[in-house]
């Protein structure tokens, strides 16, 4: 057996609740990541705020209080 083999073979779970687990701690450790980015990424860029609080260009979805009867 190759090294390769053998180190992939320790690594890889044998059982599927192993496996399940794996891939659970997987995608948690990617949505921490992504919430981590939303709660700094206005600390860190001060365009990143702008962004959040921007209106929108294109027209509403309410009515304008001029155009009602």
């Amino acid at each position: 057996m190759s090294l390769a083999s053998v180190a992939l073979a320790s690594i890889v779970p044998t059982d599927l609740t192993g496996a399940i687990a794996v891939v659970a701690c997987a995608f948690l450790v990617l949505f921490v990541a992504f919430v981590v980015f939303l709660a700094l990424a206005p600390v860190v860029s001060e365009t990143w705020t702008e962004r959040l609080h921007a209106t929108p260009g294109g027209s509403a979805l309410e009515a304008e209080a001029n155009e009602a009867d």
